[in-house]
């Protein structure tokens, strides 16, 4: 099943490239898939995570598509990890610093392997950048992106405390926005 995953997000994203860089997108997904499978053995899970920009940002996408192809349950979880882009960032942001923490556990699992992917990009371009590194986000204020990857950390610090994954987020914040 992951393989298959690994397949379907390669072609639902191709063209695609990381925000600002060369990098083909296909890379963020491998990664946080391969974080989730430091946290667990379920295929589910990780063909999940694996997948999980596929609804939001991949056209032809659903969840009725990813539950057909995969399973149900995949598909619940890349919808549980997947936001409104009609909503604005602020809007967005919010609502998943909120939710996240009620969540089920493998979303969350999804979730913070997500946003440490993301972290890790921005601990390794950072420096190369500088400040112009803001300019690549929808919200270009740092201290806005700051708030939202703090949010993340705090509504998932009572589950994953102890997960090395978790603590490799925080010191990734804390360097980058602290």
């Amino acid at each position: 099943m992951i393989e298959r995953a690994i397949q379907f997000a390669t072609k639902a994203h191709e063209g695609q490239l990381r925000k600002g860089t060369r990098r083909p997108y296909i890379v963020h997904p491998i990664e946080v898939g391969e974080i989730v499978a430091g946290m667990t053995k379920d295929e589910e899970i990780i063909s999940a995570a694996v997948l999980h920009d596929t609804i939001e940002d991949c056209e032809g996408v659903t969840a009725d598509v990813l539950a057909l192809e995969f399973s149900p349950r995949v598909a619940g979880m890349v919808l549980g990890e997947s936001e409104d882009k009609s909503k604005t960032w602020m809007e967005r942001k919010s609502a998943t610093i909120h939710s996240i923490g009620q969540a089920p556990r493998e979303v969350q699992m999804i979730a913070l392997a997500d946003k440490l992917s993301n972290m890790r990009d921005i601990d390794r371009d950072y420096p190369k950048v500088g400040e112009d590194l803001w300019n690549r986000f929808r919200m270009k204020d740092k201290k806005m992106i700051g708030w939202y990857y703090k949010g993340i950390r705090d509504a998932l610090q009572s589950v994953f405390a102890e997960e090395a994954a978790f603590q490799e987020y925080c010191a990734l914040i804390e360097k980058n926005f602290e």
